[in-house]
């Protein structure tokens, strides 16, 4: 099996609130030269000077110094396009007013935020009515939210108030077109970048992660370090052609991606936010890059992360990709019976969390739970997924699969020991347990039941498909060869409800030897901390079974610290 992918995996503003740059996604972007600066007093706007609280005419005040300010509790949100889940968070109610001399209607619009240990999530709704059409997303609806990342940076894409194209700082832009239907995940965490495109765009649905610094230069984030790790599905009241309602726009991204063409966030500190969206009704051909309603010619909105950053693991509805976030995992000393039975973990805590796809292709997250243990002698893993029953004697592709990777090398990447910014350079070696089902539930696998299959390396299962594998990049697994090496793994696999497509769990149990004297292995002992992620390959995947690329895994959220206590 080709594993080359096992561990890879917040506009065109044209905005925010005066001039806007070009981009090279498309000819017709929210982003390209609107109006270079609105009238130091608009029309049915206030005066030179605002009031402290603007009155909202027809156009809105301009660049208004007042600020408004909302804030973001802890909380995790399922992002699904279903606003439940925010019905406890206060939100910002405002009206949202175009920028251009073109006259169309000014749109009411709220936004709440929240975060918690691992993501930031947003909620933009727009009262408008429903058009979309998937094959031209001018006659669509159309969204950005744009993040300050330099101090002093100008809510018109970073520029100055008199010259939008005099930098004051960088700003992070969440551009969403709506090339994909309703209901659909959206963003790079669940795409990788159209041919030829920076990392920052998304070729599956158009919602992409940008950035500028002047209302000429906005670009799909492309700097070292990026990568788009932004995820959102939206809705609409009534999807009903030209039918009045809501928009709903839900996102999440990781607090911290690392990349300097991102705004970053944590507990405690505050960030600048300003919104826009574009009516597919502004004209005969849908909207222009000018027709746009937004916030930002009322002054930046402060965000305030009220609270402490919570100690568990929020997992929202699609991971992030490579975040830092750590989640830890504490390994008891026990001895366990590995059979397939998990009664021997009920005393052990396991950390709960969702797998989720790293491909272009759209499939289900899983639930799924990992617990750790360990003696004098071995070292046991139980890893659980909730997933229907799928097992094939004749085809391992229509059976499930699974992978445990251990870091071996110090700084080694969770993408199969490679780093983020460019997946084919290792970063130091990893350790892979790779079970593909070629046995049946209940029955002994691994290296320590069976020998290497005819003309295979030593890290081969030639029993039942329960190998030993080590990479240190993207394009380097194998079966484990060295001069010292073995396959000691040991597992029995089984499910709870063994009818085909039952629902159920999967139980995948494991052990093997704390101190192998492999090179190619990770050694573990009491006192020690190890780093762990888990992927695991759905039957159901595809027609004829899974594919490389079609799994779920842990990886894009971090790697997993195992304290051995």
């Amino acid at each position: 099996m080709n594993f080359k992918r096992i561990f890879v995996a917040l506009f065109a503003f044209a905005l925010l609130a005066g001039a806007c740059g070009t981009d090279e996604d498309s000819g017709t972007d929210p982003g390209d030269v609107v109006e270079e600066t609105p009238s130091e007093t608009p029309a049915e706007a206030p005066s030179e000077t605002p009031t402290e609280t603007p009155s909202e005419g027809a156009m809105g005040p301009a660049f208004s110094d007042e600020g408004r300010t909302l804030d973001a509790p802890m909380a995790t949100i399922d992002v699904d396009g279903d606003t439940a889940d925010w019905a406890g968070i206060e939100g910002l109610d405002m009206t949202l007013y175009p920028i251009s001399d073109e006259s169309f209607d000014p749109k009411d619009s709220t936004l709440k935020v929240a975060y918690d240990s691992n993501y930031v999530y947003a909620l933009v709704t727009v009262d408008d009515d429903y058009n979309w059409d998937p094959d031209n997303h001018n006659l669509s609806a159309a969204l950005a939210v744009q993040w300050a990342i330099d101090p002093g940076a100008g809510e018109a894409m970073g520029s100055t108030d008199e010259d939008r194209e005099t930098s004051l700082g960088m700003v992070d832009i969440w551009h969403w077109e709506l090339a994909c239907t309703a209901g659909t995940d959206n963003g790079g965490a669940v795409s990788g970048p159209g041919d030829g495109k920076d990392p920052g765009d998304d070729g599956g649905c158009g919602f992409d992660d940008e950035y500028a610094s002047s209302t000429e230069d906005r670009e799909d984030d492309g700097g070292a370090g990026a990568e788009n790790s932004l995820f959102g599905v939206w809705t609409h009241s009534e999807m009903t052609a030209d039918a009045d309602g809501t928009w709903v726009f839900e996102m999440q991204r990781p607090l911290d991606t690392g990349d300097a063409q991102d705004a970053q966030f944590e507990a405690g500190s505050s960030a600048q936010v300003a919104t826009a969206y574009w009516d597919a009704d502004s004209g005969d051909g849908g909207w222009d890059d000018e027709d746009h309603v937004q916030s930002a010619n009322q002054g930046w909105i402060t965000v305030n992360f009220v609270g402490d950053a919570p100690a568990g693991s929020g997992d929202g509805a699609m991971g992030p990709s490579f975040s830092d976030e750590g989640r830890t995992l504490d390994a008891p000393m026990a001895t366990i019976d590995v059979d397939g039975d998990a009664a021997d973990w009920a005393d052990i805590d396991g950390l709960d969390m969702t797998l989720y796809p790293i491909s272009d292709e759209s499939f289900d997250p899983k639930d799924s739970t990992l617990k750790v243990a360990y003696d004098n002698d071995y070292v046991y893993a139980l890893m659980t997924v909730d997933d229907d029953y799928d097992w094939n004697a004749d085809d391992n592709k229509l059976s499930a699969a699974m992978a445990v990777q251990w870091a071996i090398d110090t700084g080694a990447g969770e993408a199969m020991g490679a780093t983020d910014e460019d997946r084919e350079t290792s970063l130091g070696m990893v350790d892979i347990w790779h079970w593909e089902l070629n046995c049946a539930a209940g029955v002994d696998t691994g290296g320590s039941v069976s020998g290497p299959g005819d003309g295979k390396d030593p890290g081969d299962d030639g029993g039942c498909n329960f190998d030993d594998e080590y990479a240190s990049d993207t394009e380097t697994r194998e079966d484990d060869d060295g001069a010292s090496a073995e396959n000691s793994l040991f597992g029995v696999w089984t499910h709870s409800a063994m009818t085909a497509d039952a629902d159920g769990t999967w139980v995948f149990e494991m052990q093997r030897p704390l101190d192998t004297g492999d090179g190619q292995d990770a050694q573990f002992e009491a006192g020690s901390s190890a780093l762990v992620a888990t992927a695991y390959w759905d039957a159901d995947s595809g027609p004829d079974g899974w594919k490389d690329e079609f799994h779920v895994q842990s990886a894009n959220q971090g790697w997993i610290t195992v304290n051995f206590v």
